[in-house]
């Protein structure tokens, strides 16, 4: 009995961990932007930062569509460690939105657990996602 958990414990070794913080920036209208989108129109070529524990620990730009992505070694930040201390700040003036846009302040998301997927059998996905980008003046 022994021998038969030896193995599925050492493949679980073997195996590799990412976190990945996807998701797309949408320019704000009147009042806060909610993560489905249904606004004025995506924010391109904006700088995006994820922030745990009030400092920067990678930043982005978003590409011609909004969308961004970020990759997280687990080992260096957990899930709950990520959605306890983390958010995703978006470093852009908000004058690139159109009208009608607030003309100071920056954008701010906190972040939600999506699920995983087992990629090629040995590599674990975790995916985590914006809540919803609302203006912070």
């Amino acid at each position: 009995m022994v021998a038969a958990l030896a193995v599925p414990i050492s493949r679980a070794r073997r195996m590799g961990h990412l976190i990945e913080i996807h998701g797309t920036v949408y320019c704000p209208g009147n009042s806060n932007t909610n993560a489905s989108g249904t606004n004025k129109g995506i924010f391109p070529v904006a700088e995006i930062h994820v922030v745990c524990d009030g400092k920067a620990i990678l930043y982005s730009y978003t590409d011609a569509s909004g969308g961004f992505l970020f990759t997280i070694d687990y080992q260096r930040y957990t899930i709950p460690k990520i959605l306890k201390t983390c958010k995703l700040v978006v470093i852009a003036a908000l004058t690139r939105c159109p009208k009608p846009s607030p003309s100071a302040g920056h954008l701010e998301s906190n972040l939600k657990y999506m699920g995983d997927l087992i990629v090629g059998g040995d590599l674990k996905v975790s995916s985590i996602v914006p809540v919803g980008f609302h203006v912070v003046p």
